[in-house]
């Protein structure tokens, strides 16, 4: 199985070098010299782990770090620099950067990290058993009832919940306990795919189809036969989109771009969403047909401050996953790092937590995880008073509400965003503040 890396840094010599090095370790290397042709939605699915130089010109290295992360926090991103300051390195690790190389970079310590790297994806990849969910939360207990049940049926799922709660996972889950488990599990972000893009992405193209279809491609339709096609972010589609995918949903029937033969599909669709498509519904944003279509079953995943009895529990089984892909002697946390974790809010939900500790164990040197492993964010925080849900943001202010509404230009779900607030949470505090919307 192919391990893809992408390099990006604008001095062509030092790619270039670097690239030939790698793939002498059988490592499937491109070289990306112009910042400013990046394009996040293109690129970063493609890729196992990225090389990121920080300083380039036109786009800063941070600057596309960031944007990485927005869309796409699992993928690893190590940053590469001949300027290795104190602030560049903090800078990059609280971005979300998984590793920091100087240079001239110390060729088998990448290597070395890149192998674990491919080892730990070849031993996901090659899992076809039940995907573990750690939980000890009566709700999530629950869902997974419900989860079971439901994948005896070809009936479409939509999954809906924060970023980073485990929509995936539920997904796979749901694919690998169906009778389509022998057939494929083809995921599509929908934010990733410009819509001039789209339509190839789904159904196909034949040669010749547009200027650079040199050849014929089947689409994810196509290659979901038999199996399951997971829409990842389907609340992120336009109308237009919309229409194209309500249609061959309905009948299973469509033609490669370019071509004319009828191509029949039989798919299970599952879909995942952190919008609040009814609300997207009632401003005429997204197509009430096609959502209930997708919603014949809603499964909704709880965020990870509401179940706060699985912080632990998922902790100690990424401090497990991680000490073992990366060769690391820690074993266990420190009464300051689980004091830590119970008492911050995990706005990243799981996937914040996965991360976090990911970090720590490839930077802690002791079998023990102190609370200097952890990035600077985690170290100060105080157990919060859980007596309410709505207790935890008495800090918002009415002026911070009113500021993100106007930023937000009224729309409720997006103040919610950049508050980092859920919006049930968002309306009962503007509910009490007085604040009309």
């Amino acid at each position: 199985m192919s391990f893809r890396v992408l390099i990006v840094d604008d001095e062509l010599e030092f790619a270039r070098s670097l690239a030939e090095y790698l793939e002498g370790f059988a490592f499937e290397v491109t070289i990306l010299i112009d910042p400013a042709e990046w394009q996040s939605a293109r690129h970063v699915n493609v890729y196992d782990a990225i090389l990121l130089d920080i300083r380039m010109p036109k786009v800063s290295g941070f600057d596309l770090l960031a944007e990485i992360r927005l869309r796409h926090r699992d993928t690893p991103v190590m940053m590469i620099s001949g300027h290795a300051s104190v602030e560049n390195i903090v800078q990059s690790m609280r971005i979300g950067a998984t590793n920091f190389y100087e240079k001239p970079i110390k060729l088998p310590e990448l290597t070395a990290e890149l192998e674990r790297l491919r080892s730990v994806r070849e031993t996901v990849s090659t899992t076809d058993t039940k995907p573990l969910i750690v939980t000890e939360n009566a709700q999530m207990r629950e869902i997974l009832g419900m989860v079971e049940k439901i994948a005896e049926t070809d009936a479409p799922v939509l999954i809906t919940g924060e970023s980073g709660t485990g929509k995936e996972l539920i997904a796979n889950s749901l694919h690998v306990q169906s009778r389509r488990r022998a057939g494929e599990f083809v995921k599509l972000n929908c934010a990733s795919i410009p819509d001039t893009l789209f339509e190839s992405e789904l159904f196909g193209h034949e040669s010749g189809a547009f200027t650079d279809a040199k050849h014929a491609r089947m689409g994810t339709f196509e290659r979901a036969n038999g199996g399951t096609l997971f829409f990842d972010e389907v609340g992120e589609l336009s109308m237009n989109v919309q229409a194209k995918l309500l249609r061959v949903i309905q009948d299973g029937r469509f033609e490669r771009l370019g071509g004319t033969k009828t191509i029949h599909s039989d798919v299970r669709i599952i879909g995942a969403t952190n919008r609040d498509i009814e609300e997207a519904i009632i401003e005429k944003r997204y197509r009430e047909d096609l959502y209930y279509r997708l919603a014949v079953v809603t499964l909704e995943i709880p965020p990870l401050r509401n179940r706060r009895e699985d912080i632990l529990p998922l902790a100690h089984y990424f401090l497990k996953r991680y000490a073992a892909a990366y060769g690391r002697r820690v074993s266990q946390f420190g009464p300051d790092v689980e004091q830590a974790f119970l008492a911050h809010d995990w706005f990243g939900n799981v996937r914040e937590l996965k991360n976090a500790i990911e970090r720590a164990v490839i930077f802690c040197e002791h079998g023990t995880m102190s609370i200097g492993d952890l990035p600077n964010q985690y170290r100060a925080a105080e157990l919060p008073d859980r007596s309410t849900f709505d207790s935890v943001f008495e800090h918002l202010s009415r002026e911070m509400i009113l500021d993100a509404l106007q930023r937000s230009g009224g729309k409720k779900i997006e103040a919610a965003r950049l508050l980092k607030v859920h919006r049930k949470t968002l309306y009962n505090r503007m509910k009490r503040l007085g604040i009309d919307g």
